[in-house]
């Protein structure tokens, strides 16, 4: 174990003031919902405890997901599992989607505006909540927008939610030329969408994870438990930005833009302690069956393709 490397997680962890609820959906998303989606809860404790959680605090983070639809406990005998809902698997799949297989599209100048106002109340909450998670944002009483979403995901959602007949979608675009009216959009997307927040965020991502993968990069042979922290530090704090960010189109950000610098480093990062890291989750994790089964085929597609010939267990 590389004791350099060892202070500086453990420094992380204990500054970071990690939520146990949020820690645990990450390991579901990276490493148990593309082998099944089920886990011991005895497996669950163990995996948590190397990030300094005890098993009250994960007992507690469980129920609470259990509580709010994300998991569903199973006791097998004396042995309690816990996997994901039905309800929860098209949320994990998007942001499956969103963390490894980022995609940014050309924009084709055109805005997509949703009208809201013919929607219930209680109906109108929930479909606000659940535009944001496509990037649209609120910017005007009963109007949502987005800079060209993807208009297959917006449909699909309002089926979903059995909303096509509350809601009216508009194409639009700015009817001055694009020269001058390019400052007073650039304000209105900063007014309205967290792009300053994000920059921030995504700096001192960068600054934090640089430092983890300078460490590792040109090591012959990592700590499996050191391997496993960092893969899932790595992927809890780049997840928690990037379901915050709306992808919004580079003409529409800043020219300083960092999205690209931390999806490059987080592929790097990943790719290098991706192996190491499985085996040390493979020796603890099981099912009501035992081990963990075969990982899903999309598994090996993350971050641009993994060596799939490493990763055989």
């Amino acid at each position: 174990m590389n004791p350099k490397l060892k202070q500086i997680i453990d420094d992380f962890i204990r500054n970071e003031a990690l939520s146990g609820t949020s820690l645990i959906m990450t390991i579901f998303g990276d490493c148990i919902f593309h082998r099944g989606g089920i886990i011991s809860l005895a497996s669950l404790i163990q995996l948590m405890d190397v990030f300094g959680f005890n098993e009250r605090s994960v007992r507690t983070a469980v129920f609470r997901l259990v509580q709010n639809g994300w998991l569903v406990s199973e006791k097998i005998g004396r042995t309690s599992y816990y996997r994901v809902t039905e309800s929860s698997r098209q949320r994990f799949i998007m942001a499956d989607q969103k963390i490894y297989s980022f995609t940014h599209q050309e924009w084709d100048q055109k805005w997509d505006l949703v009208l809201l106002s013919s929607v219930e109340l209680e109906n109108k909450l929930l479909l606000k909540k659940e535009l944001e998670w496509l990037g649209f944002a609120n910017i005007a009483t009963n109007v949502m927008a987005y800079p060209g979403c993807d208009h297959h995901k917006l449909q699909n959602l309002l089926l979903n939610l059995k909303m096509t007949e509350q809601v009216v979608v508009f194409k639009a675009e700015a009817l001055l030329l694009w020269q001058e009216s390019y400052p007073t959009v650039k304000r209105m997307v900063e007014t309205n969408w967290p792009v300053q927040e994000l920059h921030q965020r995504y700096e001192k991502f960068i600054g934090v994870f640089r430092e983890f993968f300078h460490l590792v990069e040109n090591e012959d042979e990592l700590d499996p438990v050191q391997a496993f922290q960092l893969r899932i530090l790595l992927i809890h704090q780049y997840r928690r930005i990037l379901l915050k960010d709306p992808n919004l189109p580079f003409e529409l950000l800043p020219s300083n833009w960092l999205s690209i610098n931390a999806r490059n480093l987080s592929s790097n990062l990943y790719q290098t302690v991706v192996t190491a890291g499985e085996e040390f989750f493979m020796d603890i994790a099981r099912t009501s069956e035992g081990s963990m089964p075969p990982v899903h085929p999309q598994f090996y597609k993350r971050f641009g393709g993994l060596r799939q010939e490493e990763i055989s267990y």
